[in-house]
């Protein structure tokens, strides 16, 4: 099999035909049972083609990135090789700055002759691409005006040659100053840029690597749209990009400024539009109908219930097991309380009567139930002082009478009276026992206000405590039926909405607040704990592909170096009123700047559609969880 240079060697014809496109033609007619991918490595393309328009991949005749002393020297070029086209007058602004820019003596005869020196080796014909670039936007700029013209620029020549007795003096005042205050910096910064080698930035001069192409995979499968600088994590063009954003790019109107600004924004809004979508589409596919930052009451409402129908079922239900007992005789059995009694009398009149008052309360009914000081009771009444008891929240005597009268009742009554003991050892285990259950059902103490307030019950059962703290709540509600299956899955999408907050909830979105988030709940394996390892693993890829596109390269944003004051000096230059010279060079700075902004902001085309995410969070079975 031929490779696609040596195709195209064959059959010239093709020549004009971009690669990808000749690829997948040829892929099609003669070889489509070889995998593409192994196709594109036979023909030359290498695996870069897996994601066309990647860097390094060639989906068309793309103009070359231009380096930055090509585009410093096309700029200084661009006035001497179209003086060159022209006679008399007209080029002698051009030669005073070309001589400044070269020898540094602005206005003397020795500046004027380096630049004459360096039209004369220019012929016509500029070497840099920036340059040959400006002279044809001068030609587009002017021929509403001159009609067709010619290769040599001769209408164009003509023209300026027609104005340069008017305009020559005007032309060499004007320049004067201008030049006196702009050449000092680029010279400088000139200096610089040509005496040393420019850092190769990340990404330049080089293939696609697998990061970029995982990247833009991933990006693409969550439907985020970036930019080539985000896409690439190039330093160069992310930033371009940030420049276009500011509305600081050199060399442009401002109404370009603004346009272009406009429209990266609208690019970024759109963005982060795709981003949330992501977080809402996740929520969904958990079946949460609640869940929202802004509704934090209203999921504590529904795990409120929950929690407290399923304690209520679960109370009745031990209940009637001790009146199947009181009905059969087995709580009239009598039992010894000293046990209880000597706890009671190790503490001091004013821890009894004033710090923990259950405990004179505790005496008082102990001695009402044994009216005769038999020093017995019956099961029946020692079932009745325990949840008295039990109703005193914060009492730190409470825990060991409650144990206490636990094991008095150990082998009394019968069967059906020790069913109703395991049902209510049960019972405390799962909601009396277990302080993260208690204090969502309880109140403080001496107040009916709730221990918890509703606004909290997420950050109480999700953030707060630890994995095991979660995993005590979270089993009753998976355990508890179609409700409690509900409440639990809006705690699954509060989660999800509460990344979501963290990212968007200031005026810019803050990568950093939904990473340290998520690490959190990632480092205590609730992730996997509430979503899986599949809803898990693609909670990570969008973290990572919104890092990707918010999280710049250091330098990228608000960088100040010598390129940036190369291009400010030649803006200076730039103003200097020749005839036609700034809006013809403006002219052919917008294209430029439009051009690369329109590719910095056009998407890849996928090779194979789009899929439905193999690790969506959808497919969780919840019904499995429900047995952990």
């Amino acid at each position: 099999m031929a490779t696609l240079a040596e195709f195209r060697a064959q059959y010239p014809q093709y020549d004009s035909v971009p690669d990808l496109t000749l690829a997948d033609s040829l892929h099609e007619k003669f070889y489509s049972k070889i995998p593409k991918i192994e196709f594109y490595k036979t023909i030359g393309l290498g695996t870069a083609a897996a994601i066309p328009g990647a860097e390094g991949v060639v989906t068309g005749k793309a103009a070359p990135t231009v380096p930055l002393r090509d585009r410093i020297m096309g700029v200084i070029e661009t006035p001497l090789a179209f003086g060159a086209t022209l006679a008399g007058s007209a080029i002698s602004p051009f030669v005073g700055i070309a001589g400044t820019l070269a020898s540094g003596k602005y206005g003397t005869q020795e500046g004027i002759r380096a630049g004459e020196e360096a039209m004369k080796a220019v012929q016509y014909q500029p070497r840099t691409q920036t340059a040959r670039e400006a002279l044809s936007a001068v030609g587009e700029f002017l021929q509403p005006v001159t009609g067709a013209l010619p290769p040599t620029l001769g209408a164009t020549g003509a023209t300026l040659n027609a104005l340069a007795p008017a305009v020559a003096t005007q032309a060499n005042v004007l320049a004067r100053p201008a030049i006196r205050q702009a050449a000092v910096p680029v010279q400088n910064a000139l200096a610089n840029v040509m005496t040393r080698e420019q850092p190769v930035m990340p990404g330049v001069g080089a293939a696609s690597t697998s990061e970029e192409l995982m990247r833009q995979e991933r990006l693409q499968r969550l439907g985020i749209p970036a930019t080539a600088g985000e896409r690439t994590k190039n330093l160069a063009q992310q930033q371009f990009e940030a420049e276009v954003g500011r509305g600081v790019v050199t060399g442009i109107s401002e109404d370009a400024k603004t346009t272009l600004a406009e429209q990266m924004r609208a690019f970024k809004a759109n963005q982060q539009k795709a981003i949330v979508q992501n977080f809402e589409r996740m929520t969904n596919e958990i079946g949460a109908e609640v869940a929202d930052p802004t509704q934090m009451r209203a999921v504590g409402k529904i795990v409120d219930k929950a929690l407290n129908d399923e304690y209520t079922k679960k109370y009745n239900a031990y209940k009637a097991l001790y009146e199947k007992a009181d009905n059969a005789g087995e709580t009239l059995q009598q039992v010894s309380y000293q046990k209880l009694l000597d706890y009671i009398n190790t503490k001091t009149p004013t821890a009894r009567g004033k710090l923990d008052p259950i405990l004179d309360s505790v005496a008082e009914s102990l001695a009402m139930n044994d009216p005769g000081k038999t020093g017995t009771i019956t099961v029946r009444a020692l079932e009745d002082i325990y949840q008295q008891i039990g109703k005193v929240k914060g009492s730190p005597s409470a825990p060991e009478m409650k144990l206490l009268i636990t094991q008095m009742g150990e082998g009394a009554g019968g069967e059906l009276y020790q069913a109703a003991r395991q049902a209510r050892a049960l019972l405390a285990k799962q909601f009396e026992d277990v302080s993260r259950v208690d204090k969502l059902l309880g109140t403080k103490a001496g107040y009916a206000d709730r221990q918890v307030a509703l606004d909290d019950v997420f950050k109480h059962i999700v953030l707060d405590g630890s994995l095991e703290d979660m995993r005590t709540v979270t089993t009753l509600l998976k355990k508890g039926g179609p409700e409690g299956r509900q409440a639990y899955a809006e705690l699954q999408g509060q989660t999800i909405q509460h990344m979501k907050d963290m990212l968007t909830k200031s005026d810019q979105p803050s990568f950093r607040n939904l990473n340290t988030l998520i690490n959190q709940l990632d480092a205590e394996d609730k992730l996997v704990y509430m979503f899986g390892k599949a809803g898990r693993n693609e909670i990570m890829d969008l973290r990572d592909a919104i890092k990707d596109v918010l999280v710049k390269q250091p330098g990228a944003v608000n960088y100040s170096n010598t390129s940036g004051a190369v291009l400010r000096g030649l803006e200076a230059l730039q103003a200097i009123r020749f005839p036609g010279a700034k809006p013809a060079a403006e002219f052919a700075r917008t294209r430029e700047v439009t051009g690369k902004v329109q590719e910095a902001l056009k998407q890849p085309n996928a090779m194979v559609p789009k899929q439905p995410n193999q690790n969506s969070i959808l497919k969780i079975d919840l019904s499995g969880m429900a047995k952990k």
